[in-house]
């Protein structure tokens, strides 16, 4: 079996302590069948710390939704009492995220994540591939999974060698076409004419759409709701960041595009791809419009953010998908007037 995941996913490492945000505070956090076995094997008094913070496969979250294992060092106490091959599957995991396809299984590191946030918006995209033992096999249409790859590579090309806006336009059109031809039976590669028009985009639509999704933090709405009145008087950030839009960009192509073998659905996963590195870029302008500034550790938390309140809550992924076919404010020509 291959496994494929961006270069940088290599480097993450968790910072524990040092980290602003915490993946332990607010998540529910599931325990897989196997590790709950074992914590129930657990004797002496950790053994009953663990039984009686354990409910229903799940931890009991504790004051300010804290996991009841994370220490007032913010340092997890089961990982330093019993070792990190007994963390549950996924604190093992997070924030890595993986798919599989046929025989390749596909990976990276979820934008949630400060230290992602920073190797994903800080490195070029490259892909690398090892072998590892066969994890099962998930069938896959053995005409559509390669034709998706190829044009996955298309979009990635064109988004990593490409000014931002022409590139956003570019794939947008290349996604139309691409979405037609699949749902008329064509397998086969669009051609781009360069035809997509640009329409007027609708910024406070945008916004106030975004501004009905379930949040995650209670100062994420609050934000979007400050951040709607001045967004178009904020400004450019600095020049380095419309590369790091356009590493968001391919990020989100990367991590949902070939989802759409599954459901045939190419068009609102590029949709979520552009309106996100729109939006999250319209964030920054709005921070430095505000404050003044935003560093690029300001802008890292930022996409954090976004990804955790987006990324991480399936009926916003859903929400998002039904307005880009429903919304004029998603139209592809929309979309592409934001640029």
């Amino acid at each position: 079996m291959i496994c494929r995941t961006p270069g940088y996913a290599r480097k993450f490492r968790c910072i524990a302590d040092k980290c602003r945000d915490n993946c332990c505070i607010g998540w529910e956090i599931d325990i897989d069948e196997e590790t709950g076995d074992f914590y129930s094997s657990v004797s002496g008094s950790f053994g009953k710390r663990l039984k009686d913070n354990i409910r229903d496969g799940c931890f009991v979250l504790g004051e300010n939704e804290r996991c009841p294992f994370l220490n007032s060092r913010d340092l997890c106490d089961i990982y330093i009492t019993l070792g990190e091959e007994h963390l549950c599957q996924i604190c093992r995991d997070h924030p890595r995220y993986f798919e599989w396809f046929g025989d390749i299984k596909e990976g990276g590191i979820g934008m949630s994540c400060e230290e992602a946030a920073r190797l994903i918006l800080s490195s070029d995209f490259s892909l690398t591939e090892t072998e590892i033992p066969d994890e099962g096999y998930t069938d896959v249409d053995s005409e559509l999974y390669p034709l998706l790859l190829s044009a996955r590579s298309i979009i990635i090309d064109k988004l990593m060698n490409c000014e931002l806006a022409d590139s956003v336009k570019y794939v947008l059109e290349f996604a139309e076409k691409l979405q037609d031809n699949i749902d008329c039976g064509i397998l086969r590669l669009p051609e781009v004419t360069g035809t997509l028009p640009s329409s007027a985009p609708d910024m406070r639509g945008v916004f106030s759409f975004y501004q009905t999704l379930e949040p995650i933090s209670p100062d994420w709405i609050p934000a979007l709701e400050r951040y709607s009145n001045i967004a178009g008087n904020a400004i450019n950030v600095v020049p380095e960041s419309d590369n790091e839009l356009r590493r968001i960009a391919v990020y989100f192509i990367f991590r949902y595009f070939m989802k759409s073998v599954f459901d045939g659905d190419v068009l609102s996963r590029v949709k979520l791809a552009a309106v996100s590195t729109w939006m999250i870029g319209k964030l920054w302008q709005c921070r430095m419009h505000e404050k003044g500034s935003c560093s690029f550790e300001e802008r890292c938390l930022i996409a954090k953010s976004y990804s955790k309140e987006i990324e991480y809550c399936e009926e916003n992924i859903a929400a998002l998908a039904e307005a880009s076919y429903e919304m004029a404010c998603f139209a592809s020509s929309a979309i592409a007037g934001l640029f």
